[in-house]
């Protein structure tokens, strides 16, 4: 939690940096017919995950949202230093630190693990609800809502969106890796190889009949 502040204080711009500690420090949802759900502490939430077919593993929200965060603003720095393109980091770290944040009234710990607490909303839609009735910036409450890329229902429409997105993409394959244990299963890939192209060419000219 503490390293979770402590990332939330690099934001420069001060209302929104008050906006996420308040929010990082006592996640709560305002409309009354949520507040029957249990919320879990943050600093104690695991949730299960899935790559592909390759099976579900559990991972906790706070590393991962801690790791997600740094993996962002180290790519910030360097996309700025090699490619002279400014990311917007305030609005990189809000959005990467409050991404999975409603994740504590979706999943509750029990002696067998994760289990869904019932609640009708996933934690992207409980999120961007509760920022949207917080005052948080637009583009902070975009990159909640996009953080499942072009599959979901909101995708990333600019570059620190893109950026949340595809580092949570990459952290979740390590994470799945680790957290599977010593499995000797490999991670499928995508390999864009003539063949592949060739079949992919040849699916879009039979849909486009």
């Amino acid at each position: 939690m503490q390293k979770l502040i402590e990332l939330a204080e690099k934001i420069q711009d001060k209302e929104l940096r008050k906006q996420v500690i308040e929010f990082i420090k006592n996640p709560t949802l305002s409309h009354k017919d949520f507040k029957k759900y249990p919320k879990e502490k943050l600093e104690k939430v695991k949730t299960p995950f899935s790559v592909g077919n390759m099976g579900t593993a559990v991972r906790e929200v706070v590393n991962h949202t801690a790791a997600l965060t740094e993996i962002c603003i180290s790519t910030a720095d360097v996309i700025k230093k090699y490619h002279g393109l400014e990311v917007n980091k305030d609005y990189l770290i809000a959005g990467a630190l409050l991404h999975d944040i409603a994740k504590v009234f979706e999943w509750k710990n029990t002696d067998e693990g994760p289990e869904h607490t019932g609640i009708p909303l996933d934690h992207s839609i409980l999120g961007v609800a509760e920022l949207y009735h917080r005052g948080f910036p637009e583009e902070v409450i975009h990159i909640v809502a996009s953080h499942f890329g072009e599959s979901g229902p909101t995708p990333p429409r600019n570059f620190e969106a893109l950026v949340v997105h595809y580092i949570d993409t990459m952290l979740s394959l390590a994470e799945f890796q680790i957290n599977r244990g010593k499995s000797k299963q490999q991670i499928p890939m995508l390999v864009l190889d003539e063949d592949f192209l060739k079949k992919l060419g040849e699916k879009t000219e039979k849909e486009e009949k």
